[in-house]
């Protein structure tokens, strides 16, 4: 196991921890079309000197082939209904509850995964997607 991809995973959710705590207050106030919205413009302007910076990331994009642009395409537009999707649930069951329910992608992963691209499922990952619907079902349940 690569430690730079742990430390990077483990940063993201801290980060995204304290992204749906920010999100619960701001959607008190706003819509989560609104907040996505906002949340895409401001992705482009951090991202934007990115890729002036590094123009070859973008040119590799658009000469990866017709195929991996679709998927590109499918994924930007899976994402942006995935972040509205949780922002509408933090609105409505607040941060702790929608993420509960979130935190069950690495499931969903492992059956696409199987399912689209042919990859094995082991029993570890089995076990471990079990584990976290019994932890979402007994946050849920106790809360």
């Amino acid at each position: 196991m690569k430690t730079v991809g742990v430390v990077y995973a483990i940063l993201s959710a801290v980060f995204w921890g304290l992204v749906y705590t920010i999100d619960q207050k701001v959607l008190e106030k706003t819509s989560p079309f609104a907040l996505l919205f906002i949340n895409s413009v401001f992705v482009l302007i951090i991202s934007l000197p990115l890729l002036i910076v590094d123009p070859q990331s973008i040119k590799t994009i658009f000469s990866s082939g017709r195929q991996n642009l679709g998927l590109i395409f499918l994924a930007v537009v899976l994402s942006a209904l995935a972040n509205y999707l949780i922002f509408a649930s933090i609105k409505v069951l607040g941060a702790s509850i929608a993420s509960s329910f979130e935190i069950a992608y690495p499931f969903f992963v492992i059956l696409f995964s199987a399912l689209i691209f042919k990859s094995g499922i082991n029993v570890q990952f089995l076990i471990g997607s079990v584990l976290i619907f019994l932890g979402s079902l007994i946050i849920i349940k106790f809360s």
